[in-house]
C-alpha cells in the first residue's frame, strides 16, 4: 500500500464531487476545505504506486481543480 496526503487548488467544486470520485484500486478520503472554494486536503492510499499515479491523473482532470500537489508519500 502506498498512501499520499494531496493539496488541492481548485475553484468552485464541492467536497461531495471529490468524496464520489471512483478511483479504481485507490481509495480518498476528504480531510478538509481551504474555504471559500479555494482548495482541499485529500488522503489517499492505492495499492501500488502506478494506482496512485493514476489516482491523481484523475483527480487533477475533475473540473475545477486546477492544481495537484503531493505533500507525503508513504510506503507501507
Amino acid at each position: 500500500m502506498i498512501e499520499s496526503l494531496i493539496l488541492l487548488e481548485e475553484s468552485n467544486i464541492s467536497t461531495e464531487a471529490l468524496r464520489s470520485m471512483s478511483l479504481g484500486n485507490a481509495k480518498q478520503l476528504v480531510i478538509g476545505v481551504i474555504p471559500p472554494a479555494r482548495g482541499g486536503i485529500l488522503h489517499v492510499i492505492a495499492t501500488s504506486a502506478s494506482y496512485l499515479g493514476s489516482a491523481l491523473l484523475e483527480i487533477s482532470q475533475v473540473l475545477g481543480v486546477t492544481n495537484v500537489l503531493a505533500l507525503k508519500l508513504e510506503n507501507n
